[in-house]
């Protein structure tokens, strides 16, 4: 059995992709179960639930704050037609209005640059407000700079939009702009209210192996870790493996595919080698235990 349950829709706002190409790469690369996990919204795992083609499990990722780090948690099994997860997607949606000209305006200080806002907004999809996916875009394809030279030719062309945004936009460096998200303990809670699993997506990127981030979610009854996934290495999927196994967790594998904003993540790319039904199964008992 194949899977992945860490995909991305164009119902994301950073995402590029239809849920019908997504199923149809998944029938292409031969995966029995999928996740579509869309940032703070859900309309793309309902879309794919309506299908009978591929195992669909229930999916979100929820970005939230866990002390002072921004982690990403993708929930399983939730009824996604809840209002406390419209509510969700509501509150992101206006924050990321909020900060889009903060951003927008810091870029073009760095860059001494002016963009152009309505080149900007007509990338935007899925009722989203233009965020810092689009800016880079204008901002790669219309401005000719000395720090820009490696995402636009260079060694971090091949997904320059992620690359730019962990060097430049995210927390610690100069382009960041805070958001005010939920608190890691609420999320976990009510993905448990609503019946769900869980699990720290990535962990790599956001908690790295800081004990005391890890410690923390761990006491807050999260329920497990993505090993496997298109960031994390050999060394870093044994360590949050072996996690999950001394902590009796449940461990996922997820590609974390956004189509063109990522064109070096394949969907499938989960970098787990082996056969993914006892992972699956094991997600889908918790699935079940929560539901009662």
């Amino acid at each position: 059995m194949k899977c992945d349950l860490h995909c991305h829709s164009f119902y994301s706002f950073d995402s590029t992709q239809s849920v019908e190409d997504i199923l149809q790469r998944a029938n292409k690369a031969q995966i029995d179960v999928l996740a579509i996990c869309d940032h703070n919204t859900y309309e793309g795992s309902l879309e794919a639930q309506k299908q009978n083609e591929i195992e669909i499990i229930s999916g979100i990722e929820i970005d939230c704050f866990c002390l002072d780090a921004i982690i990403h948690l993708t929930a399983y099994g939730m009824d996604l037609n809840n209002q406390e997860i419209h509510d969700l997607k509501q509150a992101y949606v206006k924050e990321l209005d909020r900060i889009a000209e903060i951003r927008l305006k810091l870029i073009e200080e760095r860059f001494q640059c002016k963009l152009d806002v309505n080149k900007i907004q007509a990338l935007t999809h899925g009722g989203y407000p233009y965020t810092n996916v689009e800016i880079e875009q204008v901002l790669l394809e219309d401005v000719q700079h000395p720090e820009l030279e490696i995402y636009q030719t260079g060694e971090k062309s091949k997904s320059p939009i992620a690359n730019f945004y962990w060097d430049h936009l995210a927390i610690g460096k100069w382009g960041y702009v805070e958001m005010m998200l939920p608190d890691y303990r609420d999320i976990i809670a009510m993905i448990h209210r609503l019946k769900g699993v869980a699990i720290c997506a990535h962990p790599k990127v956001t908690i790295g192996r800081e004990k005391i981030l890890i410690d923390a979610l761990i006491e807050s009854n999260i329920d497990g870790f993505e090993a496997y996934c298109s960031y994390h290495n050999q060394e870093d999927a044994r360590f949050y493996k072996a996690l999950c196994e001394e902590k009796n967790l449940c461990m996922t594998v997820g590609s974390d595919f956004h189509g063109k904003t990522k064109p070096n993540i394949q969907l499938g790319d989960t970098g787990y080698e082996g056969d993914c039904a006892h992972i699956v199964e094991d997600l889908k008992r918790r699935i079940k235990e929560k539901q009662g």
